[in-house]
């Protein structure tokens, strides 16, 4: 009998792609004490399309002379590591010494492993990429093969979304197209080519008017359409593939292959350390204090869309606070401005972000960060975390004028159109399950799961848009109300909509057959005929038309049905420009590691959702926040990514504020 535990499974595969030319190398490591734990935060660039890394951590007290190895980690450590960056390792250093109160450096080593060549897949159709080339004329040439493992179908490929975007972030369109004899020579040309099951073909892009200079793409995305002519209709899948650090060879190759690198590592700078047992409870956030700009009132929580977010203390009309409202008194038309302050707190500063990403942060806890400025009202978001995991999230608004002095709209201001000034503005549906009590006295009943459902479905109706209406509760569900509630929701939700699924509970993952699978109540110990596989809950969520969907699991959720981890190696998409590509993401609280009944990922998840204070969050950036403290306080590590042929077009989830 299958022993079951409240777990999650995951296969992770990377999603930054080749390097041919280039070593595999670490351009980050960051080292911060949260607690009696010290987080190693680091990047690894140049990764191979599933290369993996054995990633070993070590210390130096004595300035570098000699390191030591870390024994008590855990977080993105030791085999079959991805590449990419908000890579963490957790060090509970009091586990490995009585007490550290030194100047420290740390050393990490990677060791690669064995790469995979340079293809992937969409719906069993395999692009292997061949030669990335300069021509004779001094264009580029893309070839690629391009086999069809499944039915009989047209592939449709557009120059115009054949793209080369460079390391200066301009982009380059295929002008002229060829899949196998089929040619299209202007720029939004269509070769279509029906491939039959288990055919090869050829493809090749020319991209012209290429800077001479330029012999290494950031990314080349290539847009698909496989259209098959089914019983029932025509069904028509729309995908993107996406590799990344690629060379242009000044002469054609039969295929592109990655260059091993064997070993490297990184030292980081000296710094000091002091960790110690500490036995008072702090359960207060940081304090923020702003310096630059001057006199701003900070906004907390408590903001909600559309309400004044600066008042005058006194009560008077002081047009100067109201004005905060729009960011008018702080109208520039900088492409940038730098933020200062001070944070304080009894425990020590984790981490001070502004805008998401990590400000500048010394002993004495003055901050300074450059914020880029989109055209338009900016929210400025600072975040604070204590060494003790409390934080505090704070607002202003800040207004950047075009130079010509035109009006133009923000990147919230254009989202406020589409959810608030549009006459059917898009829903969001939720599917929320919570599975205690199993019937099958052979498999342990849970505690927490109904409770956290239920803390995910208060924050989700009370602080953004989800109308209770349009939110389905599930307590200890059976297979059959899960399948009845999701072929409900397929015919309900259209494509302007937005869906949140949720399950808490047991799950399963079979190592010999790879599979995950969700255990309902109704299941069975010795029996899957009751149990929900991934593959089929992938299936709906590719079924249900909507913009976004975004699936969170505290349970067995993974396999081969990621198609990547993401890395974040960009930082995040403006808002409108997530929002406006369809996604299918999932948020998972763990790998193929047990998961424990109290989940620490939930709970930091809710936490999370209830302190938001802007009016437009992303679920990537919700995770990215979460991250660093569910490693540190649980034995699981959160993974995030795109879920494999479901129609993911690259963008996100977006959490909109009531």
């Amino acid at each position: 009998m299958k022993t079951l535990t409240r777990f999650l499974g995951i296969t992770l595969i990377g999603l930054l792609l080749c390097n041919v030319a280039h070593s595999q190398e670490f351009n980050k490591v960051t080292p911060k004490q949260l607690g009696e734990k010290i987080n190693l935060e680091y990047a690894i660039s140049g990764e191979g399309i599933g290369q993996q890394f054995n990633v070993t951590p070590y210390y130096s007290t004595n300035g570098g002379k000699t390191f030591l190895p870390l024994k008590s980690v855990k977080g993105n450590v030791g085999p079959n590591v991805p590449g990419g960056r908000n890579q963490i390792i957790v060090w509970d250093v009091l586990k490995d010494l009585k007490e550290l109160d030194t100047d420290v450096q740390f050393k990490l080593v990677a060791e690669t492993k064995s790469i995979v060549p340079l293809q992937d897949d969409f719906r069993q159709v395999v692009f292997k990429l061949e030669s990335f080339n300069r021509t004779a004329d001094g264009n580029v040439e893309l070839i690629m093969a391009i086999t069809n493992n499944g039915p009989k179908r047209d592939l449709k490929m557009i120059n115009g979304l054949i793209t080369i975007t460079d390391f200066k972030k301009r982009k380059f369109d295929a002008q002229k197209g060829k899949i196998a004899e089929v040619e299209g020579n202007e720029r939004y040309s269509t070769p279509q080519r029906t491939i039959k099951q288990g055919e090869t073909v050829k493809a090749s892009f020319i991209f012209e008017r290429i800077p001479d200079d330029l012999d290494r793409a950031m990314r080349l995305d290539l847009g698909i359409e496989l259209i098959t002519d089914e019983t029932y209709g025509i069904d028509l899948k729309i995908g993107k593939l996406q590799f990344r650090d690629l060379p242009i060879t000044n002469s054609k190759t039969s295929n592109l292959k990655v260059e091993k690198t064997k070993k490297f590592e990184l030292v980081s700078n000296l710094q000091r350390f002091t960790v110690k047992k500490v036995e008072v409870v702090d359960n207060n956030p940081p304090a923020i204090a702003l310096t630059q700009p001057s006199n701003v009132p900070l906004v907390g929580k408590e903001s909600t869309r559309g309400r004044p977010y600066a008042q005058s203390l006194s009560g008077m009309d002081d047009k100067r606070l109201r004005s905060l409202a729009t960011g008018e008194e702080f109208a520039t038309t900088n492409e940038s401005m730098i933020i200062k302050g001070k944070v304080t707190d009894e425990s020590g500063i984790y981490e001070v972000a502004v805008n998401g990403v990590d400000a500048i942060l010394g002993n004495d806890g003055l901050f300074e960060a450059n914020v880029p400025l989109v055209i338009g009202k900016n929210e400025i978001i600072i975040r604070a975390v204590d060494l003790r995991q409390n934080s505090v999230e704070k607002k202003f608004f800040v207004l950047r004028k075009s130079p010509a002095g035109t009006a133009a709209k923000g990147d919230t201001e254009e989202l406020d159109i589409v959810f608030d000034q549009q006459k059917a503005p898009p829903k969001f549906y939720a599917l929320i399950m919570g599975a205690n009590d199993y019937a099958d006295g052979s498999i342990t009943d849970l505690d927490n799961p109904i409770n956290d459902a239920t803390k995910l479905y208060n924050v989700l109706t009370s602080r953004y848009t989800f109308d209770p209406n349009n939110v389905i509760f599930l307590k200890n569900p059976t297979r059959e109300q899960i399948i009845n509630e999701l072929d409900r929701l397929t015919r309900r939700i259209s494509k302007n909509d937005n869906l949140l699924i949720f399950f808490a509970g047991h799950g399963y993952w079979d190592k010999e057959t790879d599979f995950g699978y969700w255990i309902p109540t109704d299941s069975k110990a010795n029996s899957t005929a009751n149990w929900m596989a991934n593959s089929q809950i992938k299936d709906y969520i590719a079924a249900i038309k909507s913009k976004h969907t975004l699936l969170i699991a505290d349970a067995c959720f993974g396999g081969s049905i990621f198609r990547s981890r993401k890395a974040f190696e960009e930082g995040s998409s403006p808002l409108k420009k997530a929002y406006d590509a369809p996604s299918r993401k999932a948020m998972t609280s763990g790998n193929l590691t047990e998961v424990p009944d109290r989940s620490v990922f939930l709970e930091q998840l809710v936490s999370r959702l209830n302190n938001n204070t802007k009016d437009y969050i992303s679920a990537e950036e919700i995770f990215g926040s979460i991250k660093s403290i569910v490693i540190n306080s649980s034995p699981v590590t959160p993974v995030y990514g795109d879920i494999k042929d479901s129609g993911d077009e690259g963008g996100d989830f977006i959490f909109v504020k009531k």
